[in-house]
């Protein structure tokens, strides 16, 4: 067996991917409320109490759940970046309830974990996740990809990559004042519909077969669009009938996918 996805929550609402292989559960965040998480976790027959969490940033739409999550179950172990873990004492989780890592592999059960750096505005990483010679990658929370993203996940059987905004629905939203449109638009910030399309263009010319759309603005995307943008950058390619493409919502669950 390889490895199984599913996208529980995704969106600035809040943020959480389950990840299993024969012997390992895993979260990738824990952005909503533990109950939510907990009622998720339970549709896909999973177990919390033998679970770890790998933490990408301190933003509360990844981490809003944690403290109560891992306070419920005491055997739940959670993995935070050196850089990322004071944050998360600080948020109420012990600090002995953090085991950190660097920038090197660690394992977690049988699933290799590679963290990998990206551009956001607070201290953020993504991860590849290893197990039985398939590639799960997963970045969000980027405001561009430089090549040594693209190349790290090249390799990959899917990728759950982050397509935030359409910059002209962000533009026109009088909601948002003009330094949050900055911030988001930014290399720092998030990455666009269109950025998007291009980085699943490329990687599917190096062969990656399936991907998630994921961390879908609430006020300034919708999925159709974001689904619209990548499917014609594919076509414009040749690629349409290659690539697998799903887009992860924020209220409800995507589909249990197994890479074998």
């Amino acid at each position: 067996m390889g490895l199984k996805i599913c996208n529980l929550f995704s969106g600035s609402t809040g943020n959480s991917t389950y990840v299993a292989s024969a012997n390992t559960q895993l979260l990738i965040d824990a952005g909503v409320s533990a109950g939510r998480i907990e009622k998720a976790v339970k549709v896909l027959r999973g177990d919390c109490q033998n679970m770890a969490v790998l933490v990408t940033h301190r933003h509360s739409d990844h981490i809003a759940g944690l403290s109560v999550l891992a306070g419920k179950y005491p055997a739940m172990r959670v993995y935070a970046h050196e850089r990322v873990a004071p944050d998360l004492v600080k948020n109420g989780l012990p600090q002995s309830r953090v085991q950190t890592f660097a920038d090197a592999d660690f394992y977690v059960g049988d699933i290799t974990v590679s963290p990998l750096r990206l551009s956001h505005d607070v201290f953020c990483v993504g991860f590849g996740l290893h197990c039985g010679g398939k590639k799960i990658t997963y970045v969000t929370d980027t405001g561009f990809l430089p090549d040594n993203v693209l190349r790290f996940a090249s390799d990959s059987d899917l990728v759950l990559i982050e397509s935030n905004h359409s910059p002209e629905l962000l533009m026109a939203n009088r909601s948002y004042f003009y330094p949050l449109k900055q911030r988001i638009l930014s290399m720092r910030g998030h990455l666009s519909n269109e950025d998007c399309a291009a980085a699943v263009t490329a990687l599917a010319r190096n062969g990656v077969k399936h991907f998630i759309l994921a961390h879908l603005s609430k006020e300034n995307n919708y999925p159709e669009l974001a689904y619209s943008v990548c499917r014609a950058a594919l076509a414009r390619a040749g690629l349409t009938n290659d690539v697998g493409l799903e887009v992860a919502c924020a209220d409800r669950l995507g589909g249990l996918m197994e890479i074998v």
